[in-house]
């Protein structure tokens, strides 16, 4: 081994450890950067040289710059995130809705539906007086007012679950297609032996982003690409660089959703169940139906009882039999018309068309008015198990129930993906201490590799000065 030997090692050490600081300083400038996996540079010893004989150390060469990367705890994120991305978009809606039901300052639909029957047992007491059956018109107007607000907060809502499906799903595709082109410069890069390291990184924060809108499952490839399935459909999302797209079809008032495959062919229709996507469709298909359809029912039963007792025709059928008198001594005609909560109304206008009494030309008889202030104590729900105010409270009691349940969810979903989230930042963040570490352990390597191009030049300069 010559000088020239030295000094070329000597170059290549600055050369080598110019990068490492460079590794380095990327590391520390993107500390802050979410998704981003701490890089380092492994260094080999360089093939070795033979001189008179005997092999010699040629230096030091890096062997790669790899990135800080675990992928079990991707798999693992990309799950929990899921399940977080369904609960969280649960739980939202659900807060928003649960005022609907809110009972706690008495003036809610249970509340309308103890004061209207509350106004027929007032009528008994004086079922002529002008005052009292004001009060029943007006506390029946109440509570058609209760049931059309109830009503309509649930329609908005699913209305807004369905519009929501739009930008949800906009999303989604433009993730897919940024995967798909990252996917495509990571081969390209890698293919010439270039570091794709932020590539990755940037690709994998897309993945987990995805995972919390849709569930998927993905295959990491060996050219560095990463295709990407869904999960609720088994359609390929991704395939390399080329990715697929889901779309909505108007159905009615709602919209279905379809997905085209990575790689053309038709689309086909699918039923979301995961993540956010999943979430927004059974809000809107599932969930809120199925208060609308109790708090429809309950108008309906109330509209049918009341009627039955209150129109002479229906009454005379009844078991016992009997019959109902306006104040004019007519017989009583429906009190509601309506068979939901969104259309039922007041089918009398007058306060003397309320029939209290049951017996023809008896203004002052109170009977009829009797038997439907008893209504509001009788099992006339969920076949005969339930009144009025108990059925009401034990829906009341489910919206409640459902909302507490979510929030618990997204609260453990949170501090898991969290724990998660820690554990890949311990094995893939920087540490700024490891770093500032690192760095002057470079520094250090870079003085010592330019110190030896300075021995090896004054060596030189003194075999060259012996010559002369």
């Amino acid at each position: 081994m010559g000088l020239s030997t030295a000094m070329e090692i000597g170059k290549n050490g600055l050369a080598i450890y110019r990068v490492a600081t460079e590794v380095t300083s990327e590391n520390i400038a993107n500390v802050n950067t979410p998704g981003y996996s701490r890089q380092r540079v492994l260094l080999e010893t360089a093939p070795p040289t033979t001189a008179n004989g005997f092999p010699l150390g040629s230096g030091v060469r890096i062997a790669t710059v790899e990135r800080y990367y675990d992928g079990l705890l991707q798999q693992q994120l990309v799950n929990a995130q899921t399940t977080q991305g369904f609960d969280t978009a649960k739980s939202t809606v659900l807060q928003q809705i649960e005022p609907t039901f809110n009972e706690v300052a008495q003036d809610g639909l249970g509340a309308a539906i103890s004061n209207f029957f509350g106004a027929w047992e007032d009528l008994t007491l004086n079922p002529a007086g002008s005052a009292e059956r004001q009060a029943v018109l007006s506390r029946a107007q109440i509570l058609t007012d209760n049931f059309h607000s109830v009503s309509t907060a649930l329609e908005d809502t699913i209305s807004i679950q369905n519009a929501t499906l739009k930008p949800l799903t906009d999303d989604i595709n433009a993730t897919l297609e940024n995967i798909a082109q990252l996917n495509s410069q990571i081969k390209t890069t890698e293919l010439v032996s270039g570091n794709a390291n932020e590539i990755r990184d940037q690709r994998d924060q897309l993945v987990r982003d995805l995972s919390q809108q849709i569930g998927i499952t993905y295959t990491e490839n060996s050219d560095g690409t990463t295709d990407i399935n869904y999960a609720d459909g088994g359609a390929a999302l991704v395939t390399g660089s080329v990715a697929g797209s889901f779309s909505l079809v108007p159905n009615g008032a709602i919209s279905d959703v379809y997905v085209a495959a990575a790689g053309g062919g038709a689309a086909a229709l699918v039923a979301p169940k995961t993540g956010q996507l999943g979430a927004t469709m059974a809000l809107r298909d599932t969930i809120i139906p199925d208060y609308l359809a109790k708090v429809d029912e309950l108008a309906n039963q109330i509209a049918t009882q009341v009627n039955n007792n209150h129109n002479d025709a229906t009454s005379q059928t009844l078991t016992p039999a009997g019959h109902s008198y306006d104040f004019n001594g007519a017989a009583g005609v429906d009190f509601f018309n309506g068979t939901t909560a969104k259309n039922i109304n007041l089918n009398i206008t007058t306060t003397s068309q309320v029939a209290a009494s049951g017996v023809f030309g008896l203004v002052g008889d109170n009977s009829n008015a009797l038997k439907l202030a008893q209504l509001q104590n009788k099992l006339t729900m969920s076949t005969g198990a339930a009144t009025f105010n108990s059925y009401f409270g034990s829906l009341v009691s489910e919206v409640g129930l459902d909302v507490l349940s979510a929030k618990n969810t997204e609260t453990q979903d949170i501090a898991f993906t969290k724990q998660l989230s820690t554990l890949r930042e311990s094995n893939s963040g920087v540490s700024l201490d490891e770093e500032l570490t690192n760095l002057i352990k470079y520094q250090r390597s870079y003085q010592a590799s330019a110190k030896l191009i300075t021995t090896a030049t004054e060596m030189m300069d003194t075999v060259i000065n012996l010559i002369r």
